[in-house]
This record gives C-alpha cells, structure tokens and sequence, in this order.
C-alpha cells in the first residue's frame, strides 16, 4: 500500500477528542484538516478516515502519509504522520517535440511546489531551441476562507512552429494571459470560470491563417469548467470517478473570431481485488469557424499508443481507454538518508495492459471507421519518489506493428 491508516477495532465509534498532526515543518495544518471529513467530535470512523488519508495524499506534498488511532481515557485520538517532499524544484529543461531528436528544446525553470506552506504553486519555465516559450503559473487551491475558493493565474509567450503546416517553416506567435476562479464544494467538486485574451500572429505570413484580415488574432475568451473527482489515489486511481465537462467561448459576435468549443473526459475505476479495470472516453468538440491554431489533434498531448508518433489534425477529436493493472511488487518504501527529503521514498512495480482507439474530423466530414486510429498492449508500471509513474510499454497497431514507449504518469 501507498501508505497506511492504523485503527485499533476497540477505538471504532469512539468519539474523536483531538487531531494531532507531526511532520509538518513547512505545511501549515489547515493545509491538511482541511481534506479531513473525521473532525473533532465525530466518532471514529475507520471508511471516512482512510479516505481523509488518501485525500491528504493526493495533495503531492508528501512522500508518504499514515494516520492511527489511540486510546485517551474513554475516548479517540487521531493522530497524522506525514513525511514532507522536497518542495523548491530548479530544473533544467531538455526535451524533444515530436519525437523528433532534431526538434530539440532546452531551458530551465523554476517551482514551488508548496510556497508559503499553504499548497500553492508557483512556476516559472522558459525554453529555447524548437518552439520557445516563457511561462509564469500561480495556483491557490484554497482562499478566502470558508468561502473555499480556489484561484490561478498564467502569463505566456511562444514561438509554436504550426502543426497544420508541415511542409513549411510556419511560426505561430502566441501571447496571452489567463485567470481562473473556482469554488470548492466538499473534497470532490470544483466548479470554475476561466477568463484571458490570447493574441496570435504567424511568421511568414499566410494567406488565410488567421480570422483576422490584418493578421493578428484577437481572442478574449471565457470558459467553465466542472470537475468531479471521486478518485482515491490520484496518481495511481484503483477506485472511483473522474469527470471533467469544459466549455470555452471565443471573441463575439461582431468580432472576426467568434467560435466555441466544449468537451468531456469521464474515466471510471474499478477495484478487482489487488486489480484495477479502468475505462475512460473523452471528447473535444467545436462550432463555428475554427482558427488553423486552435485545431485539436492526436499524436501531441493526447496519443493512441500502437500509434504513437501518428499526427492526426480536425475539428474535433474523441478517444476511448481501457486499462486493467495489477501489481508485481507492491509499493513499499526506503530512506536514502536521515534527511527527511530522502526518507520513506516509495518504490513498486505494476504490470499494465492497455487498448486505446480514437480519432479525429472537421465538422462537416463524415465519420468513417477507416478514420479510427486502434492500439493494444502492455507495460511496466515503476512507482518512484517524486515523478510518481514511469511508465515502459510495447503497443501495436491494428495490423500488428509494434513501438516501444516511455512515459511518465498514469495512462488512464
């Protein structure tokens, strides 16, 4: 297991006199009593506090997390244990786009992963080489007090070579702003409202590349996201729900870009005992004119494995997932030294197998099944400190063609 929740059984419906909280040098406890549904007063209740430890967990400000249960007079104590991570990350930046070593950018960056010991987050990253960028991100997942809002803010400029013109040396030139405000209704669901101005010019310029005559793009735009999040370890789900609906205006009426696109991602976890099957769909769909650089495509952030490398471009784009996991070795943890950084540092092995289909249309194309791109397969799952997943798969194609795949993070 991940981590561990320690009860004695004699201590089950007693009532909870105190919550005492070790660890935490740098993390203020409201951080963590916060994710916490067991509250002072409550009974003692084994489900609820095991959930309270798993949602702890999920805020990846620790390297591991135990809760236990002791004996006061005639009543409970609760008491929390957590092994605090290494939270000012400086990083160089070294990654190829594409899957092309000769689309190779480089750079560095710097984040803070829980500044003023309250979870908020603060990146800055920059990058040179292929399609260089610069990008400032500040997330606050809790303010105004038992308002339980949430905020985030990014500030981006970029040089993007265009994805829809392959055989020519296009830039897109992005610069642009984003603010997003949300509110927290208990530890499951995060409604938010996201609003920002984008501008978008191309190098050489391009007949028809951008909405606008003159050759810049102005975009205000305004979306709604919804998320309910009913996951119990978000890096390695084995039970729950996931759902995601989003929505996104851009420009007006009387303004040359006037288009909306909206979407789903819905994935669902099933626990088989030590296993988990897990199935996901997701959608993004489009109306009105789309701009050529708000296009979505497969073969960038989202992928069909067996088809990995393929790029695919449209209007809209639809996907589907299954993945059943089961684990080699289960999660178990070290200490490299006495520094509290290096200590309980997991390590675990998991065997995935997959199968991915999707594809991608214009709004007026008709869809066929030869348009479906289908892959299959399997891999190891390496559970490690910090970087959570590392993820080293075979997949193949519909007529059997295998790649080999390395990535980070959970598949589905």
């Amino acid at each position: 297991m991940f981590a561990q929740t320690l009860i004695d059984s004699s201590l089950v419906g007693k009532k909870i006199v105190s919550i005492q909280i070790q660890g935490n040098d740098k993390t203020k406890p409201s951080v963590i009593l916060r994710e916490m549904k067991q509250k002072v007063g409550d009974s003692l209740d084994p489900y609820l506090l095991e959930n309270d430890r798993k949602r702890i967990q999920n805020l990846y400000l620790f390297n591991r997390v135990i809760i236990s249960a002791e004996p006061e007079e005639e009543d409970a104590r609760i008491r929390i244990v957590v092994t605090e991570q290494w939270y000012l990350f400086p990083f160089p930046v070294l990654f190829i786009n594409e899957g092309d070593w000769n689309k190779l950018s480089w750079g560095a960056g710097l984040t803070y992963l829980n500044f003023r010991g309250r979870a908020e987050t603060l990146v800055f990253v920059f990058w040179l080489g292929y399609n260089p960028s610069i990008h400032i991100d500040y997330a606050n997942p809790w303010f105004g007090g038992k308002r339980n809002l949430f905020t985030g803010a990014n500030l981006f400029y970029s040089h993007v070579r265009s994805k829809h013109f392959q055989e020519e040396a296009v830039t897109e030139k992005h610069l642009g702003l984003q603010w997003t405000i949300g509110k927290r209704f208990g530890p499951h669901t995060f409604p938010s409202i996201s609003v920002g101005y984008k501008e978008v010019t191309f190098s050489p310029s391009v007949p028809g590349q951008t909405l606008s005559s003159d050759g810049r793009d102005r975009l205000p735009f305004l979306g709604f996201t919804l998320i309910w999040d009913h996951r119990d370890l978000k890096e390695y789900p084995h039970t729950g729900w996931y759902v995601m609906l989003t929505a996104k205006k851009t420009g007006f009426p009387t303004m040359p870009a006037d288009y909306f696109k909206y979407g789903f991602d819905l994935r669902k976890y099933f626990p088989l005992g030590p296993c988990t099957l897990a199935l996901r769909t997701k959608a993004n769909l489009s109306g009105r004119k789309i701009p050529l650089y708000d296009r979505v495509f497969l073969g960038y952030g989202e992928r069909v494995r067996g088809h990995f490398f393929e790029k695919s471009e449209g209007e809209n784009m639809a996907l589907a997932s299954v993945a059943f996991r089961f684990p080699l070795l289960p999660v178990r943890y070290f200490n490299l030294s006495g520094h509290p950084y290096f200590t309980n540092l997991k390590f675990g092995v998991s065997l995935g197998l997959f199968a991915d289909t999707g594809l991608t249309w214009f709004q007026k194309e008709k869809i066929k099944s030869s348009m479906l791109q289908t892959g299959y397969g399997l891999g190891l799952h390496l559970h490690l400190p910090y970087i959570n997943l590392l993820r080293l798969e075979v997949a193949f194609d519909e007529r059997g063609n295998e790649q080999f795949i390395t990535d980070l993070y959970v598949d589905i």
